[in-house]
């Protein structure tokens, strides 16, 4: 199953590299009048940290305020400082979620932002949610990315189903 998710996410992150969007029906950057490329229109439309976004079929994610946190020497990747997220998932829908199929990648600037993994300070990524939510539910979930030692524009991505191809919700600020 962890095959099938990264490769689901290696296909998505080729997908947002070749066309350089992230919305969603209700982010489409098409509704633009204006003249901009279309990456500067995706992000114009970014959710800011602490936003939610609910698709059409109900599900809602919101990804919090960022804060940071020093990671351990056990951490992978070593970097200067973890920009640390809760991501919760409201499962609004009629059926069972499953998390599993839950895609979430960053940016920092235009470059890709590892996820961290800390086990000794509880971050195990947003793969390590593996059990259903049924209808009504939510589950929250603990995200970190490498950040510089000072504060820096952060985007995440974030495609509640790679499987089914999910349209993708943006958000961003600094953290």
């Amino acid at each position: 199953m962890r095959i099938v998710r990264l490769v689901g996410a290696a296909c998505l992150a080729a997908l947002l590299a070749g066309c350089g969007t992230a919305g969603g029906p209700q982010l489409s950057a098409v509704e633009s009048s204006a003249n901009p490329t279309v990456s500067q229109a995706a992000r114009a439309l970014d959710a800011a940290f602490g936003d939610r976004r609910t698709w059409p079929n109900g599900l809602a994610i919101t990804i919090s305020q960022p804060r940071s946190l020093q990671p351990s020497s056990t951490a992978y990747p070593r970097a200067a400082r973890a920009a640390v997220f809760e991501l919760t998932v409201e499962n609004g829908t009629a059926t069972t979620y499953k998390p599993s199929q839950l895609a979430v990648k960053a940016t920092l600037g235009n470059q890709p932002a590892q996820e961290v993994v800390d086990p000794a300070q509880g971050l195990g990524g947003y793969v390590a949610a593996q059990e259903d939510l049924a209808p009504g539910k939510s589950v929250r979930l603990t995200v970190a990315f490498a950040m510089p030692q000072q504060p820096a524009d952060l985007r995440i991505l974030v495609q509640p189903d790679v499987v089914d191809a999910v349209p993708a919700a943006a958000f961003a600020g600094t953290a």
